[in-house]
């Protein structure tokens, strides 16, 4: 800001290349609207001013404003479409994504690599395999097969729509080309769909060839905890120590939830201690989560308390695992007391999951009195599995009047 003042003293931001960087600096520190006031600001704008106050608007997620300015652009270069395109993937709004696409097919005649992996991250996004085919074959027929940001990209798109043979036969292929982030790829893909044992295989060969990094070891510790395979689980935990890995606390919670769910939660406990300096909320939950599965719900209560006294503040995530306990231990007024606090106290907006877990206490434990009472503050109406539950409930334990209200529910 000192500088763009001194720019504005010595008369500098008439050049384009100055206002430019100006623009720039405030786009990459998140002022955008100083920003927006350079760029509005600026009489003589080319190309390369307009394009980069489009990109900063859509890489930073702001695409509805990037798209007014992409459509006063005076003059569009692929620069000017493939960042637009990049800004609607970032944002994960597919629709638009879809339809910007259509209006590029028809007004661009030509595309780059870059274009290329937007329209693969599309691909992956809808799921839409077919349309990802089609592209692979532009690639081969362009002679964009030997860039390898393409290849990962499409090798993404395949793990992502399920496509695994695909997906390895193009692994493959690229035995030259390939790098960590073509086994990163495929390791997530077969870990996204529950196929941890052939990401466990592929893991082995990954040492031979690459590094792994920390989020190769991440997906591959939720692989371990998927199968479940403990032993695997825990040579990569060596694996991480012998290597020297900065051990975050992405890689601790991923550690302790494989050992929670490799039923193992000595190890679990142990991996939280060490990190008790510099605990988030992901591992926070990660340790209340792997209590309850672990038959130890009494011990989530007390998490809460550390975790308060700690200053770390709850979220949704932890609100579940609580009142899942409560659900373990038939602490129904309990539940209830942290219910109405997670708006009250902590300002957590209560989610379908959390009702739900209400109503499924109160069935339970039978306590079909309060249940109604409770049913009265839902802002939804209950689905089905809710209502099923009710109608269940009702008839177990003589509570007519509710059962038929569940049933004619179900019914319509």
């Amino acid at each position: 800001m000192v500088i763009h003042a001194i720019a504005l003293k010595l008369k500098f931001l008439p050049d384009t290349i100055v206002s430019t960087s100006i623009f720039d600096m405030y786009v990459k520190c998140g002022r955008l609207e100083s920003a927006r006031r350079v760029f509005d600001e600026t009489k003589s704008k080319d190309l390369k001013f307009w394009t980069s106050a489009m990109s900063g608007y859509a890489m930073n997620g702001i695409t509805r404003e990037a798209r007014e300015l992409f459509d006063l652009v005076p003059e569009r270069n692929i620069i000017s479409w493939n960042a637009m395109l990049g800004g609607y993937v970032r944002a994960s709004e597919w629709d638009e994504a879809l339809e910007f696409l259509a209006l590029m097919r028809k007004e661009v005649e030509g595309i780059d690599n870059v274009t290329l992996v937007w329209i693969l991250n599309v691909c992956s996004g809808v799921s839409d395999v077919q349309t990802g085919k089609q592209a692979h074959g532009f690639v081969y027929r362009h002679g964009y097969d030997g860039n390898l940001i393409v290849a990962n990209a499409l090798l993404d798109m395949y793990g992502k729509c399920g496509a695994f043979g695909s997906a390895n036969a193009l692994f493959r292929q690229m035995s030259e080309l390939r790098d960590e982030v073509s086994w990163n790829a495929l390791l997530t893909g077969l870990a996204r769909v529950g196929r941890s044992e052939q990401a466990l295989s592929f893991f082995e060969g990954m040492q031979f060839e690459a590094k792994p990094s920390k989020y190769t070891l991440a997906t591959l510790l939720a692989g371990c905890a998927n199968v479940p395979a403990l032993g695997l689980g825990k040579a990569t935990h060596g694996f991480l120590i012998r290597n020297g890995y900065d051990v975050d606390d992405v890689l601790r919670g991923a550690m302790v939830d494989m050992y929670s769910k490799c039923r193992c939660f000595g190890y679990a406990i142990k991996v939280f201690e060490e990190a008790a300096a510099t605990r988030d909320l992901m591992l926070w939950n990660s340790m209340i989560r792997g209590c309850y599965r672990n038959g130890r719900s009494k011990e989530v209560f007390e998490l809460f308390m550390a975790m308060e006294a700690e200053g770390v503040k709850p979220d949704h995530v932890t609100f579940l695992g609580i009142l899942r306990a409560c659900i373990r231990e038939g602490h129904v007024e309990l539940g209830f007391q942290y219910f109405s606090s997670m708006s009250n106290r902590y300002f957590v907006l209560p989610q379908v999951e959390h009702y739900d877990c209400m109503v499924e206490l109160y069935c339970k434990y039978g306590c079909l009195r309060q249940l109604e009472e409770f049913l009265l503050l839902m802002p939804f109406d209950p689905p089905v599995q809710m209502l099923t539950r009710i109608n269940d409930a009702s008839k177990k334990y003589g509570w007519r009047k509710l059962g038929e209200w569940a049933a004619e529910r179900l019914h319509e």
